[in-house]
């Protein structure tokens, strides 16, 4: 497989006392306001063979996806909150299947390390949460125990239509702006919103605990008590296959009208 990466890493840190800079990729900016906020942004630039995914995995914050002007993949990781930004690591996992990029907050416990491992689809196995940690599990077994802090954290995922693309977070948004290429998008305490177009269309499948579901197109609706509401169905003959999945939230599928 060929993968070609470019990282990239600019920081803009306000709060009062010296300037720190580590690296020759970190630029910092340091003002004076009544609260210390801090930001970091992190950029990925790759490349992936037709038919891969790209995999976000994220805790606090929202993640986002939409259609790259070319054929590279470009991921934008912005951190913001009052800790450090050292507190939470974006870590790139290059793999057979494509790309995996994760949210790390430090470790809760040294026998549930967190594994940012790559999937092939599925949402969460186990997600709760506390104040403090966040013990998680995805369906491949990946995940683990993390200590919480200040720091959230944004996604925003450009990729060509020839990928995959699989978004995933504890607390916020999933969104995702294509309309060609299979999606999976899950979260826990957040919307999930996807567009579509009825040409080509898609295999639905739209799960949510205690929200709804919204959608321009006519689907099968089913409700339970015990797990909420199931709505599924096919738009179109296109093979593209969106999976949404929520805890706590709505999921949107709006329609989008191709120019």
């Amino acid at each position: 497989m060929k993968l070609l990466v470019s990282i990239a890493v600019s920081a803009v840190v306000l709060l009062g006392g010296p300037t720190v800079a580590s690296g020759p990729t970190v630029e910092v900016k340091r003002g004076t306001l009544a609260q210390e906020t801090v930001q970091e942004e992190t950029r990925w630039h790759g490349w992936v063979p037709g038919g891969q995914v790209v995999e976000i995995n994220n805790v606090h914050g929202n993640v986002r996806a939409e259609l790259a002007e070319g054929d590279e993949i470009e991921v934008i990781a912005q951190k913001h909150g009052m800790d450090s930004p050292e507190r939470v690591a974006i870590e790139v996992v290059e793999h057979k299947g494509g790309v995996t990029i994760c949210a790390v907050y430090p470790n809760a416990n040294a026998d549930h390390p967190f594994d940012c491992r790559p999937s092939h689809g599925g949402g969460f196995r186990t997600a709760a949460t506390s104040d403090s940690e966040a013990h998680i599990r995805w369906e491949n077994g990946g995940g683990g125990d993390v200590l919480l802090n200040d720091l959230s954290v944004d996604f925003l995922v450009r990729l060509p239509k020839r990928l995959r693309f699989i978004g995933r977070t504890i607390d916020g948004e999933v969104s995702a702006h294509l309309l060609e290429q299979d999606v999976e998008a899950h979260s826990v305490n957040g919307n999930v919103s996807v567009d579509m177009n009825s040409s080509p269309g898609a295999e639905v499948r739209a799960e949510t605990t205690t929200g709804k579901v919204n959608s321009e197109f006519p689907l099968a609706v089913r409700c339970d008590h015990s797990h909420g509401v199931l709505a599924s169905g096919r738009i179109g003959h296109s093979r593209r296959t969106l999976r949404l999945k929520t805890a706590t939230g709505d999921i949107h599928l709006q329609r989008i009208h191709q120019s």
